[in-house]
């Protein structure tokens, strides 16, 4: 049973998902840091201004008397009272004298224990305290004392507090600080929010994940019934495709292309085999027939007409073996087999020997050839290259009218070799010419006075011309004769 997550649309959505999850819950944390350190800088910034607005108070409110004369001109010296602000060590001196009153409406700010109450504490350098509001916490964490002449200060988060602890080089230290419950209250309906609208996003990211995943693997799903169809037998489907250019729409037009390549070469299986079994019916036909008339006993047959019967089942089961022979060779050809044993050959002394070969065919039809081979050596099969020139001298002798002439040549230009058979027979109709290389197929049988003639030369040709990457081309005119030119590289390309 297959597993909903092993498809790709699960897979997608699962991956979709968890990184959807990472960013927005990243975003959100972040939000939420940012958001919580602007508030503790607020309070960290009241807290200060608080401290400040404290020991100014106490200096001030607690000013030490000095005692100066005015001399007037027409009067006595008369004594006049003045006053000043206290310095650091003197406040610390009054603290453990208990001499410091703090005024009432700085009091009024350090009262009550309710949310966001503000305490302070003053101590010396042995932690004593020496001045505190009524509500600061019991348990207080003075710094200690600096060990330069600069001031040691933190801002701290201690339980629901927030603080601002200093302590001064002369012995003084403090503590101020404030209830922070009200922000963390706010930070966590912030959260709250936060979340909701995290989730919402991810959601609504998880609804257009899924739809966009679907989108996506439409023409994946268009590809697999399509292809299940044509694997049913029904070779003429196609892929629906939109025109657009994305990489599944790309793939849709290599895949239709591969289908119809595979139809044709369906097609051409098809037909192939009707047209061989066609060719092959006909010799057995006659073979079967002549048997079964020399068996036959009510009549007394003569010695001429028992050799006539045998030599048409003779001819009958050469053009036979000789049709299954282009048969096989066609099928080596198509299989692709003779192509890998390659090695260098001279083209001219193959297209010597097969004229040779051709010789006492051509003097038999009164036909002369004329050659004019150049030396043309190149990297290929010689057995497939061997049974290309055969079947195109062949075809032209057996084509050409008597007393006529084909001509043989071959050659190189830079790095490519050819092999040109041209002859002046009556040449090839124009409406024929584009289907001379299909298998089976006769341009005019007139124009051969043998039935022998299966049609698969020159398809075998094309399919050799193919395996060794060249090519074949044909120029013929009625009435004055035919030129085939077969291209072949003078090495094979890699594949």
């Amino acid at each position: 049973m297959k597993l909903p997550i092993q498809s790709i649309r699960w897979r997608i959505q699962a991956w979709h998902g968890l990184i959807l999850l990472i960013a927005i819950g990243a975003f959100c944390l972040t939000a939420y840091q940012l958001a919580w350190f602007n508030q503790l800088r607020r309070i960290d910034s009241e807290i200060q201004h608080l401290e400040h607005s404290l020991i100014r108070a106490l200096i001030h409110a607690n000013s030490t008397k000095t005692e100066t004369s005015d001399l007037t001109t027409n009067s006595k010296a008369s004594e006049k009272e003045s006053s000043r602000p206290l310095l650091p060590e003197e406040l610390l001196t009054q603290l453990n004298a208990k001499a410091i009153k703090p005024p009432p409406e700085i009091l009024a700010n350090f009262n009550g224990s309710g949310p966001g109450h503000q305490f302070f504490s003053l101590a010396n350098s042995e932690g004593k305290i020496l001045l505190q509001s009524d509500n600061a916490p019991s348990s207080l964490n003075f710094l200690p004392l600096p060990d330069s002449n600069k001031r040691n200060e933190i801002s701290r988060t201690h339980g629901t507090y927030r603080e601002s602890a200093r302590s001064a080089p002369f012995g003084l230290c403090s503590i101020v600080g404030r209830d922070i419950a009200p922000e963390r209250a706010e930070m966590q309906r912030y959260a709250l929010s936060l979340a909701a609208i995290g989730l919402t996003l991810w959601g609504l990211g998880l609804l257009g994940g899924w739809w966009l995943a679907g989108k996506a693997i439409q023409p994946i799903q268009r590809i697999s019934r399509t292809a299940t169809r044509i694997a049913e037998g029904n070779l003429q489907e196609r892929i629906d495709t939109n025109g657009g250019s994305s990489e599944l729409d790309q793939l849709s037009e290599v895949l239709n292309h591969t289908f119809e390549r595979l139809n044709s070469a369906f097609e051409r299986q098809r037909q192939f085999t009707a047209d061989a079994s066609h060719e092959l019916r006909t010799p057995l036909t006659i073979i079967i027939s002549e048997t079964q008339r020399m068996r036959k006993r009510e009549h007394t047959r003569s010695t001429e007409e028992y050799q006539e019967s045998f030599d048409l089942c003779h001819d009958a089961g050469k053009r036979m073996r000789h049709l299954v022979e282009s048969l096989l060779l066609l099928a080596r050809q198509d299989d692709g087999t003779p192509t890998k044993h390659h090695t260098t050959c001279q083209l001219s002394e193959l297209a010597r020997q097969s004229i040779a070969q051709h010789q006492p065919l051509a003097e038999a039809k009164s036909i002369q050839i004329q050659s004019d081979l150049k030396d043309s050596q190149l990297i290929a099969d010689p057995n497939s290259l061997m049974i290309a020139i055969n079947n195109l001298i062949g075809n032209a002798i057996h084509h050409q009218q008597e007393n006529g002439t084909v001509k043989v040549s071959c050659g190189q230009h830079n790095d490519t070799v050819y092999l040109q058979v041209s002859d002046d027979g009556p040449g090839i109709p124009q409406d024929d010419l584009p289907h001379i290389f299909e298998r089976f197929y006769r341009a005019d049988k007139s124009r051969s006075g043998e039935e022998t003639h299966s049609g698969l030369g020159l398809a075998l040709v094309q399919t050799i011309a193919h395996n060794m990457k060249g090519q074949i081309e044909v120029q013929s005119k009625m009435n004055k004769g035919s030129c085939f030119t077969l291209h072949l590289p003078v090495e094979p390309s890699p594949k």
